[in-house]
Protein backbone atom coordinates (compact mmCIF):
# COMPACT_ATOMS: atom_id res chain seq x y z
CA UNK A 1 0.00 0.00 0.00
CA UNK A 2 1.67 2.99 -0.93
CA UNK A 3 0.96 6.43 0.70
CA UNK A 4 -0.14 9.66 -1.73
CA UNK A 5 1.49 12.57 -0.02
CA UNK A 6 -1.00 15.41 1.52
CA UNK A 7 -3.22 17.57 -0.86
CA UNK A 8 -4.86 20.96 0.42
CA UNK A 9 -8.20 20.21 1.97
CA UNK A 10 -11.33 22.63 2.51
CA UNK A 11 -12.08 21.23 5.96
CA UNK A 12 -13.88 23.24 8.14
CA UNK A 13 -13.67 22.09 12.04
CA UNK A 14 -16.35 23.48 13.92
CA UNK A 15 -15.70 23.26 17.89
CA UNK A 16 -18.30 24.02 20.80
CA UNK A 17 -17.24 27.66 22.22
CA UNK A 18 -16.83 25.49 25.65
CA UNK A 19 -14.17 23.62 24.09
CA UNK A 20 -10.94 25.40 24.28
CA UNK A 21 -8.84 23.68 21.40
CA UNK A 22 -5.56 25.67 20.44
CA UNK A 23 -4.19 22.86 18.46
CA UNK A 24 -4.76 19.73 16.50
CA UNK A 25 -2.13 16.82 17.44
CA UNK A 26 -0.83 13.98 15.79
CA UNK A 27 -1.81 10.40 17.37
CA UNK A 28 -0.69 6.88 16.79
CA UNK A 29 -1.83 4.33 14.38
CA UNK A 30 -5.16 2.26 14.29
CA UNK A 31 -4.40 -1.16 15.48
CA UNK A 32 -3.49 -3.47 12.80
CA UNK A 33 -2.16 -2.38 8.84
CA UNK A 34 -4.89 -1.03 6.62
CA UNK A 35 -5.69 2.02 5.22
CA UNK A 36 -6.76 3.70 8.20
CA UNK A 37 -3.71 3.91 9.54
CA UNK A 38 -1.00 4.56 7.25
CA UNK A 39 0.34 8.66 6.58
CA UNK A 40 -0.14 11.00 8.98
CA UNK A 41 0.03 14.83 8.34
CA UNK A 42 -0.87 17.71 10.92
CA UNK A 43 -3.59 19.96 9.91
CA UNK A 44 -2.25 23.16 9.03
CA UNK A 45 -3.15 26.48 11.28
CA UNK A 46 -4.79 27.71 8.37
CA UNK A 47 -8.42 25.25 9.01
CA UNK A 48 -9.05 27.26 11.60
CA UNK A 49 -9.86 30.73 9.56
CA UNK A 50 -12.40 29.11 7.73
CA UNK A 51 -15.60 31.46 7.06
CA UNK A 52 -17.77 28.44 9.68
CA UNK A 53 -19.04 29.88 12.80
CA UNK A 54 -18.82 28.26 16.16
CA UNK A 55 -21.97 25.53 17.32
CA UNK A 56 -22.66 23.30 19.61
CA UNK A 57 -23.26 19.52 19.20
CA UNK A 58 -26.44 18.69 18.02
CA UNK A 59 -29.26 18.40 21.07
CA UNK A 60 -30.89 15.42 19.18
CA UNK A 61 -28.08 13.44 19.27
CA UNK A 62 -27.17 10.95 22.14
CA UNK A 63 -24.13 12.06 23.43
CA UNK A 64 -22.57 10.91 27.36
CA UNK A 65 -23.53 14.26 29.60
CA UNK A 66 -20.34 14.06 31.46
CA UNK A 67 -18.35 13.73 28.28
CA UNK A 68 -16.82 16.56 26.54
CA UNK A 69 -18.78 18.42 24.29
CA UNK A 70 -18.52 16.46 20.58
CA UNK A 71 -17.14 18.42 17.57
CA UNK A 72 -18.25 18.66 14.27
CA UNK A 73 -16.54 18.42 10.95
CA UNK A 74 -17.92 19.86 7.61
CA UNK A 75 -15.77 18.82 4.52
CA UNK A 76 -17.76 21.19 2.08
CA UNK A 77 -16.20 20.44 -1.35
CA UNK A 78 -16.93 16.54 -0.55
CA UNK A 79 -20.19 17.27 0.95
CA UNK A 80 -20.74 15.90 4.52
CA UNK A 81 -20.60 16.53 8.17
CA UNK A 82 -20.27 14.61 11.09
CA UNK A 83 -19.65 14.51 14.95
CA UNK A 84 -16.61 13.60 16.23
CA UNK A 85 -15.64 12.94 20.03
CA UNK A 86 -12.93 15.39 21.85
CA UNK A 87 -9.31 14.36 21.06
CA UNK A 88 -6.38 14.94 19.27
CA UNK A 89 -7.07 15.24 15.40
CA UNK A 90 -5.24 13.45 12.33
CA UNK A 91 -6.07 14.00 8.87
CA UNK A 92 -4.23 10.95 6.89
CA UNK A 93 -3.97 10.33 3.14
CA UNK A 94 -3.85 6.62 1.52
CA UNK A 95 -3.95 4.96 -1.65
CA UNK A 96 -5.59 1.30 -1.60
CA UNK A 97 -4.79 -0.81 -4.13
CA UNK A 98 -7.61 -2.15 -6.72
CA UNK A 99 -7.39 -4.43 -9.21
CA UNK A 100 -9.17 -1.66 -11.49
CA UNK A 101 -6.84 0.58 -10.72
CA UNK A 102 -5.43 2.49 -7.29
CA UNK A 103 -8.15 4.39 -5.44
CA UNK A 104 -6.98 7.85 -2.98
CA UNK A 105 -8.40 7.77 0.52
CA UNK A 106 -8.84 10.69 2.75
CA UNK A 107 -9.06 10.04 6.50
CA UNK A 108 -10.30 12.28 9.26
CA UNK A 109 -10.14 10.61 12.83
CA UNK A 110 -9.92 11.49 16.38
CA UNK A 111 -8.47 9.74 19.08
CA UNK A 112 -10.09 9.66 22.51
CA UNK A 113 -8.41 7.96 25.38
CA UNK A 114 -8.64 3.87 24.57
CA UNK A 115 -10.63 4.54 21.21
CA UNK A 116 -10.33 5.97 17.96
CA UNK A 117 -12.89 7.53 15.47
CA UNK A 118 -12.96 7.72 11.92
CA UNK A 119 -14.14 8.93 8.82
CA UNK A 120 -12.41 7.89 5.66
CA UNK A 121 -13.46 8.88 1.83
CA UNK A 122 -12.76 7.73 -1.12
CA UNK A 123 -11.92 10.00 -4.64
CA UNK A 124 -14.59 9.56 -7.11
CA UNK A 125 -14.18 7.02 -9.75
CA UNK A 126 -15.97 6.62 -12.93
CA UNK A 127 -19.45 5.25 -13.00
CA UNK A 128 -18.03 1.89 -13.96
CA UNK A 129 -16.09 1.12 -11.27
CA UNK A 130 -19.18 1.26 -9.31
CA UNK A 131 -22.27 -0.36 -11.15
CA UNK A 132 -22.65 -3.22 -8.70
CA UNK A 133 -22.94 -1.41 -5.21
CA UNK A 134 -23.09 -4.82 -3.74
CA UNK A 135 -19.87 -5.92 -4.95
CA UNK A 136 -18.01 -3.10 -4.35
CA UNK A 137 -19.50 -3.01 -0.36
CA UNK A 138 -18.62 -6.71 -0.07
CA UNK A 139 -14.86 -6.44 -1.79
CA UNK A 140 -13.85 -3.27 0.87
CA UNK A 141 -14.93 -5.30 3.71
CA UNK A 142 -13.17 -8.32 3.05
CA UNK A 143 -10.29 -5.98 1.71
CA UNK A 144 -10.35 -4.58 5.61
CA UNK A 145 -11.15 -7.69 7.33
CA UNK A 146 -7.66 -9.21 5.80
CA UNK A 147 -5.63 -7.05 7.04
CA UNK A 148 -7.07 -7.30 10.36
CA UNK A 149 -4.91 -10.42 11.84
CA UNK A 150 -6.18 -11.18 15.56
CA UNK A 151 -9.91 -10.18 14.96
CA UNK A 152 -12.96 -12.23 14.53
CA UNK A 153 -16.16 -11.05 12.26
CA UNK A 154 -18.73 -11.45 14.64
CA UNK A 155 -21.67 -8.95 12.74
CA UNK A 156 -21.99 -8.39 9.26
CA UNK A 157 -24.92 -6.50 7.87
CA UNK A 158 -26.63 -4.48 4.96
CA UNK A 159 -27.54 -0.89 5.68
CA UNK A 160 -29.75 1.99 3.82
CA UNK A 161 -27.92 5.07 4.16
CA UNK A 162 -30.71 7.82 2.12
CA UNK A 163 -31.29 5.03 -0.13
CA UNK A 164 -28.12 4.14 -0.36
CA UNK A 165 -26.52 0.70 0.12
CA UNK A 166 -24.21 -0.14 2.76
CA UNK A 167 -22.93 -2.65 5.17
CA UNK A 168 -22.26 -2.54 8.80
CA UNK A 169 -19.93 -5.21 10.41
CA UNK A 170 -18.32 -5.74 13.31
CA UNK A 171 -14.71 -7.48 14.22
CA UNK A 172 -13.54 -7.63 17.83
CA UNK A 173 -11.17 -10.04 20.05
CA UNK A 174 -10.46 -10.47 23.52
CA UNK A 175 -8.70 -7.16 23.60
CA UNK A 176 -10.51 -4.81 21.43
CA UNK A 177 -13.60 -4.31 19.08
CA UNK A 178 -14.16 -2.39 15.74
CA UNK A 179 -16.87 -1.27 13.97
CA UNK A 180 -17.13 -0.29 10.58
CA UNK A 181 -19.77 1.46 8.99
CA UNK A 182 -19.43 0.89 4.55
CA UNK A 183 -21.27 3.33 2.29
CA UNK A 184 -21.52 3.64 -1.32
CA UNK A 185 -22.90 7.13 -2.35
CA UNK A 186 -22.73 7.90 -6.16
CA UNK A 187 -19.55 7.21 -6.88
CA UNK A 188 -17.92 7.29 -3.75
CA UNK A 189 -17.05 4.97 -0.78
CA UNK A 190 -17.24 6.20 2.88
CA UNK A 191 -16.00 3.83 5.55
CA UNK A 192 -16.81 5.28 9.04
CA UNK A 193 -14.91 3.30 11.93
CA UNK A 194 -14.85 3.21 15.84
CA UNK A 195 -12.30 0.99 17.44
CA UNK A 196 -12.33 0.90 21.23
CA UNK A 197 -10.86 -1.10 24.10
CA UNK A 198 -13.36 -3.79 25.44
CA UNK A 199 -13.47 -2.83 29.11
CA UNK A 200 -14.33 0.93 27.55
CA UNK A 201 -16.78 -0.10 25.02
CA UNK A 202 -19.89 2.39 24.63
CA UNK A 203 -22.17 1.26 22.40
CA UNK A 204 -24.02 4.72 22.50
CA UNK A 205 -20.57 6.87 21.37
CA UNK A 206 -20.62 4.29 18.43
CA UNK A 207 -24.53 5.23 17.55
CA UNK A 208 -23.53 8.87 18.14
CA UNK A 209 -20.94 8.49 15.67
CA UNK A 210 -22.58 7.06 13.36
CA UNK A 211 -25.91 8.67 13.21
CA UNK A 212 -24.25 12.12 13.08
CA UNK A 213 -22.59 11.29 9.79
CA UNK A 214 -24.74 13.61 7.03
CA UNK A 215 -24.63 14.13 3.66
CA UNK A 216 -25.12 18.46 3.08
CA UNK A 217 -27.40 19.71 0.17
CA UNK A 218 -26.07 19.87 -3.01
Amino acid sequence: MNIYSRFSLNIVLVISSILACSEIAISGPFGRPDFFEKGRDQFEEEIRRFEQGETVPDSSLKIDDTALPWSRIVIQEVGFTAMMPPGAITHEVETVEAPKGDINFDLIATHPSSSRYVVAYSEEVIPERVENAQEVLERSRDYIIENKIGLNKIADDNITFEDYRGLQFQLQNDQETIVYRLMLVKQRLYVLAVNQQNDHLSKDSIATFFESFKLLAS
